[in-house]
């Protein structure tokens, strides 16, 4: 099983092209399937996540390729309606696929999916969602059989802004007769790349990064040439790097517009951030503890950069209350920056990060793949050695990370 060994106490200087998102291309993928020809997809990231959605591609009966960061789907001919057991296991956002498989096929069966243990994320939404556009869906020894039946445009009200509600009836709907209108729906910038995919293919989409989404169904959908989006969570990722460890980095692809909370943050804990050209993060001195942090949906300050912002945290001066309110299980990484000797309380759903000058180095464990981005940080900014285990959970989210690092001058390898 591979593992990164890190040595600590290393400034990270330098310039990089962020990896294409994690988050945009997954729901790109399943979109795929909508059309019966070919779809090129630039900026794809090699990530495990995009190799499994390949796998579930391949099961329903298209054919994937991927060079590089380009991925080629062809459809041709595609007929599958189930994703086994074994690929839903994999991965959480394999869910997606539902309203791509019922738009096309009529029919859908797919079992609970898998993915980080963050807590309960149940599918509900997408349920209660899919059903009011007049799809019958039944529950039988932990699968789910649904049968698209008459169309139902609606107006649906989301009890929550769920991403992966969201795209799901944006896939759904993409192709059927009728208007149907998404309220509360999720703002993410990933929904906005979403819907500038599906309408390069022929869609009629509009409203997304609003609350309001608006979707009047066309006939047909054809393949096209589409680049994924930067990763705004990666980009986070390094910006939190080199603001806990120190040095000048620029990501020239980074998008700005889609990070200002946590760009906020950054210069509340003293980095300096400039945003003209790409994202330029300089920092020169210890960061600096922020009062407070609470998780919600985009634009407040994301889930996914909790645990990075976290590790950062531990050698901040002062000390910082988290609250998240996503992801009842999204602590699970605290115990292994604890043995690094970080100060970090958890009860319930806070977290009290006591800052300290420096943490020691050791073995850790990934917990989830967020959780493990953070020991990585957490290594890098340590002293002596760190051994992050289980990085196939790292692997799921972000390109070769160890090689975006020692390019910046940071001392990790890859150990196999």
């Amino acid at each position: 099983m591979d593992s990164l060994r890190i040595c600590g106490g290393r400034r990270l200087n330098g310039k990089f092209n962020v990896q294409g998102s994690k988050n945009a291309v997954l729901p790109i993928l399943a979109a795929a399937y909508l059309q019966d020809g070919c779809c090129i997809i630039e900026n794809c990231p090699r990530i495990a996540d995009v190799f499994t959605a390949a796998e579930i591609l391949e099961e329903l009966g298209a054919k994937t390729s991927l060079k590089e960061n380009t991925m080629i789907v062809d459809t041709t001919g595609a007929s599958g309606c189930e994703i086994s057991d074994r690929v839903m296991g994999k991965m959480r956002s394999s869910v997606m696929f539902l309203g791509a498989i019922l738009n096309r096929m009529g029919c859908a069966k797919i079992s609970r999916p898998g993915g980080c243990d963050l807590g309960p994320r149940p599918v509900d939404i997408h349920v209660r969602s899919l059903e009011k556009l007049g799809v019958r869906i039944s529950a039988q020894q932990g699968y789910l059989y649904c049968k698209a039946e008459e169309y139902l445009p609606s107006v649906l009200t989301l009890i929550f802004p769920s991403v992966g509600a969201t795209e799901n009836v944006m896939l759904y709907c993409a192709k059927q007769k009728g208007e149907t209108l998404i309220i509360n729906a999720a703002r993410e910038p990933e929904i906005v790349d979403l819907q500038n995919f599906l309408n390069q293919m022929g869609a009629d989409i509009r409203g997304a990064g609003s609350d309001v989404i608006r979707i009047r169904g066309v006939e047909k959908l054809h393949g096209c040439t589409y680049a994924v989006m930067p990763d705004r969570i990666a980009a986070a990722t390094y910006a939190l790097s080199c603001t806990a460890c120190g040095g000048d980095i620029l990501m020239e692809n980074a998008e700005s517009g889609h990070m200002r909370i946590v760009l906020s943050v950054l210069e509340d804990m003293g980095a300096e951030v400039l945003a003209d050209e790409g994202l330029r993060i300089k920092m020169n001195h210890r960061p600096k503890a922020v009062e407070m942090i609470k998780t919600l949906p985009y634009p407040g300050f994301p889930t996914d950069v909790q645990p990075i912002l976290t590790a950062c945290l531990t050698c901040a001066e002062g000390t910082t209350v988290i609250s998240e309110t996503m992801f009842e299980n999204r602590y699970k990484y605290a115990e292994e920056l604890i043995r690094m000797g970080a100060d970090v309380t958890i009860d319930g759903r806070s977290a009290v990060v006591r800052g300290r000058n420096k943490l020691q180095g050791a073995a850790v464990q990934a917990t989830d793949l967020r959780g493990g981005a953070a020991l990585v940080l957490a290594g890098l900014c340590a002293d002596g050695e760190s051994t992050v285990q289980h990085i196939g959970y790292i692997d799921r989210g972000y390109e070769a990370i160890e090689k975006v690092l020692a390019s910046l001058g940071g001392n990790i390898q890859r150990r196999t």
